[in-house]
């Protein structure tokens, strides 16, 4: 009986131990969120943002119509069984402005996700590098912040249409992020340069702390704010990138996103013959996105930085 108590205790205090370990877990992926809606601005850019992926994720499961079918009279204006209408070939709008939402999302967040990666990485290890090492990844750096994105995008995505071909969405997604990763790059060397400074990052490279481990516990964890700022900054750059490329018709057209729907607007005079259902739907989102993006880089800023922040001052009233 003893030893079936034992066993039972042991059992209790492990399903305790996997529970702490699940509560921290959990604790670790939301404390980032925790920190983001201290802010009134990057609260609202939250739920703004939450908002469209909401929209996106709708629509990569349902949508009123095949958004690239040719089903019904053309330029038809909003009513109840078109809610935004028809384009100038018969397509319903709102289905492709809730279809397009996932592709415009996906390219902003995978630029932004690997951009910071490399521009973490980059930074961080300049930071830490020798006197040699480091002018060499700052000239490497200096080369690629002058590369311009959409002008390479361009000149690709002509000589894909010379060759009769489209510009799909990965090679899209690799010329952003080989030209939108610098800029973070900068911005982190600097901030480790700075951070490694301070005296408890001092005192563990005397008492002999590997400098991966004072990189991922302590430089990484400092700049952690910066490091979201910068996500937001280069999904930002990712998405009008993405605009821009269909926007100008250099990228695949037969593709369903919010830059394909200006690039046939704007092809179709939709403006000069009062289509305003077919343009202004996807520019509105497209700003909204991009307005939630700037908010967040704002609160960000001002979480990262204290002296950024408006502290409210409570009068007290004096009593008569």
């Amino acid at each position: 009986m003893s030893n079936i108590q034992e066993n039972r205790t042991k059992e209790g205090m492990i399903s305790k131990i996997r529970e702490n370990r699940a509560f921290d877990i959990i604790f670790k992926i939301f404390k980032p969120l925790g920190v983001l809606l201290q802010n009134n601005k990057s609260k609202a850019g939250f739920l703004l943002l939450l908002s469209i992926i909401i929209f996106a994720v709708v629509g990569i499961f349902y949508t009123p119509y095949p958004p690239n079918a040719y089903l019904f009279k053309k330029s038809i204006p909003p009513s109840y069984s078109h809610l935004l209408g028809t384009t100038g070939y018969g397509q319903d709008v709102f289905s492709q402005l809730i279809g397009g939402a996932a592709p415009t999302l996906l390219i902003g967040f995978s630029v932004g996700i690997l951009g910071t990666l490399i521009s973490v990485f980059v930074g961080v290890l300049s930071g830490f590098a020798s006197k040699g090492a480091n002018e060499v990844i700052n000239a490497i750096v200096n080369v690629f912040l002058v590369i311009p994105g959409v002008l390479l995008i361009m000149l690709f995505g002509a000589y894909f249409l010379g060759i009769h071909q489209n510009l799909g969405y990965f090679p899209t997604i690799l010329i952003l992020v080989v030209t939108g990763w610098a800029f973070g790059a900068r911005t982190f060397r600097s901030v480790t340069l700075s951070v490694a400074k301070r005296d408890y990052i001092l005192s563990s490279i005397l008492i002999g702390e590997r400098k991966m481990s004072i990189i991922f516990r302590q430089i990484i964890k400092s700049i952690m704010p910066v490091i979201v700022s910068n996500f937001f900054f280069t999904a930002m750059y990712g998405t009008m990138g993405l605009t821009f490329v269909e926007y100008l018709g250099v990228g695949n057209l037969q593709q369903v996103n919010w830059g394909t729907m200006l690039y046939w607007a704007i092809n179709n005079e939709a403006y000069l013959v009062g289509e305003w259902w077919w343009i202004l739907p996807p520019a509105i989102f497209i700003a909204v996105l991009m307005f939630s993006f700037i908010l967040l880089n704002f609160g960000m800023d001002e979480i990262a930085n204290p002296a950024l922040r408006v502290f409210k001052v409570k009068k007290n009233k004096v009593k008569s």
